[in-house]
């Protein structure tokens, strides 16, 4: 079994479909039974579902939402 930093490490490869095999179960394995990972992994979700909603190449992004989306992905990472 993986830990966390090892699970989150993995998140967006996960969220994204890149993981295969026995590295896409170790981390559903792990969100299954990790209640603090698995709070993560929903935020994400909800992060890139608004993102797909909201922010079309053809739509202007307001000032500073990009760098707000980016620091809240990196300080998740971390």
């Amino acid at each position: 079994m993986i830990d966390c930093d090892q699970a989150l490490a993995e998140l967006e490869a996960y969220l994204d479909g890149e993981l295969r095999g026995s590295e896409q179960r170790s981390v559903e394995d792990h969100l299954q039974g990790c209640a603090h990972c698995f709070d993560r992994k929903e935020f994400r979700v909800q992060v890139k579902a608004v993102i797909r909603r909201k922010c079309r190449p053809s739509v202007e992004l307001p000032p500073g939402l990009a760098e707000r989306i980016r620091l809240v992905l990196r300080s998740e990472r971390d």
